[in-house]
């Protein structure tokens, strides 16, 4: 089988990396726990949001853990004979800037550091993510996509593309044929074991 993959949200539980330092940042509670951005969680303006982003993307791209047994079940994935395509519309990856080649090489240095190990890298243009990955999942013949951010979720899964999609707060109204809500890795190597059984 051909398995397309997410990064943020998926490889990592990037809102836990947002509710942590976003209050540290913020010097506030969590308003909206199902909110997508630090904009959305925090009750925070463009600026504000801008600014953490300067003092923490680094250091979420760099340091921040993967989520558990991420690695360990897409290693087991590829040894039952799947390829995995990477397809992330992480932020500025697609900028030609310095901050763009910098956002590309935390991510390559990243999944080496943890084990990650993808027969494709695709990166996508986070204003156009939905549009990017789906024209990625068709260039690389992509029979199932893991993936959690509602919009892209909901955009593949219309367009015929079968969606593993990780259970997050802010995905929860999602809801389509075409979509398998999954509730953690393990539960991700449980369905794909049926469905190439």
């Amino acid at each position: 089988m051909i398995i397309g993959v997410d990064a943020d949200g998926v490889l990592t539980d990037m809102q836990e990396f947002n509710y942590r330092y976003g209050k540290k940042y913020f010097k506030k509670e969590i308003l909206n726990p199902a909110g997508y951005s630090v904009k959305e969680i925090f009750g925070v303006g463009k600026w504000a949001e801008f600014f953490y982003g300067l003092k923490y993307f680094p250091k979420y791209c760099k340091e921040f853990p993967p989520r558990e047994h991420a690695a360990e079940i897409l290693n087991r994935l590829k040894e039952d004979g799947h390829v995995l395509h990477e397809i992330t519309a992480r932020k500025f990856v697609t900028q030609k800037s310095p901050l763009g080649k910098s956002s590309q090489r935390w991510f390559k240095n990243w999944c080496s550091e943890y084990g990650f190990s993808f027969d494709s890298i695709t990166f996508c243009s986070e204003k156009y993510g939905p549009e990017d990955k789906y024209a990625a999942c068709v260039k690389h013949g992509v029979q199932v996509m893991i993936d959690d951010r509602p919009e892209i979720v909901l955009y593949l899964a219309e367009r015929g593309i079968p969606v593993l999609m990780i259970d997050a707060p802010y995905n929860q109204s999602v809801s389509h044929g075409n979509v398998t809500r999954v509730c953690g890795w393990e539960e991700v190597y449980e369905v794909l074991k049926k469905q190439t059984l």
